[in-house]
């Protein structure tokens, strides 16, 4: 349920009274010139044209469905008079694939011509604005009828269906920021909303912030944002450019927990108002002595979400550690001591060093340690083992044992390493585990799962940790995935499994899937890392190539050596 009343944002030049904002000093440079109120709406799209077959009236209408604007009004004029006064809008958003299929059928009596819509369905959006990935079909037959000498719809169905690309020009995602609980650093959760009114935008995703967390972050973040907060007026711009938000119910708060509510609100609010943002709590600065701030002033709520500039990216090839440029890394993994099948460096400094070697056994081992010295096998006994993958503290570290079990290593100072168990159920049922990562931000994982892949929240309660609400990404319009990274805390990078070479960016939340350019590379891909600020680094059948956006085209790193090297950045 919302919290937070409906806001707007007030622009203020003029001279006026200011309702609602009487506890606000007389020092302050508000003066309202003008208010936009709830529902002020640019002008929808237009109609039908006259004289429209019933085919493209169909497929028009479904095109006006991404327009929420006034009631969907771009929609309800496809729609008989009384279809459009009774369709029920808000049953629901479904996002399906773009274009549709249209096949006639017989219609229940003459003058009826109906239309079966059917597709692809790709999930839905909530009421908080979040995007749930459902994969399946979806069939809707439209009855269209004539009225007043024009082809209308006389029976939409509740809810509206809405086509992926039409989601991405009519609604913005926005970042609304909550809390890591273990190290207080906020983190983004994905919403989509509707782009317009503008003026009430900032309004909207305040609302959003005040409700909490969304249901698939449940138990992994917190918010900072007692129960009984409420904004006291509108969100209002000042005339010399400032944005103000006047909150009542925060006079218990301690200072510290004063900043953790403003890190939230300026996170969550940055690119959508001006700055700096003035925070009051019943008229006074929020906080003593910085009553102004800027997205600067909170960077030290950031996550860690990339490793150093200075730590560079590696690559097993032929059992050793070695850096992009070929040359051996120092220590037990590079110089031939041991048989690296695969390896990962702790983030955001690269100091640890966790490796998966050929035991002398025949099976795997998992090795921990400083990367030039001794590493220390941890107690795990295996078939398999996947690529590690660390957490933020850069003492523990996970990996996926015979495909099935989610296992935790702990570094303990100068003693061994100690393993324990992640509850991975959720996972597990989806099916086999062949490569799980971890956020940089510790809050999520990304698995391939049978070659789909699968993204969960990580969430610790009683000191035990567990793989939480995992959602299925694109099943069925991704290729087979055969790896995965994070590009960004917001956004995977996957690389399809079969002969021919795919590699797709996917938003966190599966809604949003673009193809990256094959230009160089040679199937099948076998593995894929990304990092914030870095390339994106990928292994085919002939070596290992660099990507950027930049450049939209595969460059060769390490070519001509064959299948089989394993790149990595920290994390």
């Amino acid at each position: 349920m919302m919290r937070g009343r409906r806001l707007t944002i007030v622009i203020i030049v003029g001279c006026a009274a200011l309702a609602g904002c009487a506890a606000i000093p007389a020092s302050s440079d508000l003066e309202v010139i003008r208010s936009m109120p709830v529902g002020a709406q640019l002008a929808p799209p237009p109609g039908p044209e006259h004289g429209v077959d019933p085919f493209r009236l169909v497929r028009e209408f479904i095109e006006a469905t991404g327009s929420a604007a006034n009631g969907h009004a771009a929609a309800r004029a496809f729609l008989t008079r009384n279809a459009a006064a009774s369709w029920d809008d808000r049953a629901g958003v479904t996002v399906i694939e773009d274009a549709p299929g249209a096949a006639p059928e017989t219609g229940p009596n003459d003058g009826v011509r109906r239309i079966r819509v059917g597709g692809s369905r790709l999930g839905t959006l909530t009421a908080d604005g979040s995007f749930i990935p459902a994969a399946g079909t979806f069939s809707v037959p439209l009855d269209v009828v004539s009225e007043h000498g024009e082809w209308r719809i006389s029976n939409p169905p509740p809810g509206v269906l809405v086509e992926a690309s039409a989601v991405q020009r009519n609604y913005r995602q926005v970042r609304v920021c909550f809390v890591d609980p273990d190290r207080g650093t906020l983190v983004a959760d994905l919403r989509w909303v509707p782009a317009q009114p503008a003026a009430t935008l900032p309004g909207r995703v305040l609302d959003l912030l005040l409700a909490g967390p969304s249901q698939r972050l449940a138990g992994a973040v917190r918010t900072a944002i007692p129960e009984g907060v409420r904004p006291r007026s509108n969100v209002l711009v000042s005339r010399s450019g400032r944005t103000v938000i006047n909150l009542s119910g925060v006079d218990t708060l301690t200072e510290a927990q004063r900043r953790l509510v403003a890190a939230q609100i300026v996170g969550s609010l940055d690119g959508l108002v001006p700055t700096p943002l003035r925070l009051l709590a019943d008229g006074e600065p929020l906080m003593a002595g910085q009553p102004e701030l800027r997205p600067a002033d909170i960077a030290s709520y950031a996550p860690s979400t990339g490793p150093r500039s200075d730590v560079p990216g590696e690559v097993v090839v032929g059992g050793r550690l070695r850096s992009l440029n070929n040359a051996p890394v120092p220590g037990p993994a590079g110089d031939g001591r041991l048989t690296v099948l695969s390896a990962a460096r702790s983030n955001p400094n690269g100091e640890t060093l966790a490796a998966v070697v050929a035991g002398p056994d025949g099976h795997p081992q998992l090795r921990v340690g400083p990367v030039d010295g001794d590493l220390a096998v941890a107690p795990l006994e295996a078939q398999t083992i996947s690529r590690p993958t660390w957490r933020p503290s850069g003492t523990e570290l996970w990996t996926v044992v015979n495909g099935r079990s989610v296992m935790g290593v702990a570094l303990s100072g100068t003693g061994p390493p100690l393993a324990y168990s992640v509850d991975a159920r959720e996972l597990t049922r989806l099916g086999s585990i062949s490569q799980l990562r971890l956020s940089r931000d510790g809050v999520r994982v990304v698995a391939v799962i049978d070659g789909r892949v699968v993204v969960a929240a990580v969430v610790t309660e009683s000191g035990t940790v567990s793989l939480r609400h995992p959602q299925v990404l694109r099943d069925g319009s991704l290729p087979a995935a055969v790896s995965v990274d994070w590009a960004r805390p917001e956004l995977l990078v996957v690389a399809s499994a079969g002969p021919s070479p795919q590699v797709f960016s996917v938003s966190v939340d599966g809604l949003t899937r673009r193809q990256l350019s094959s230009t160089n590379l040679t199937g099948p891909l076998t593995d894929i890392v990304a990092a914030p600020g870095r390339e994106i680094l990928v292994a085919d059948a002939t070596g290992l190539w660099a990507y950027s956006d930049t450049q939209e085209v595969w460059n060769p790193l390490l070519g001509g050596i064959g299948p089989g090297s394993v790149p990595l950045y920290p994390g």
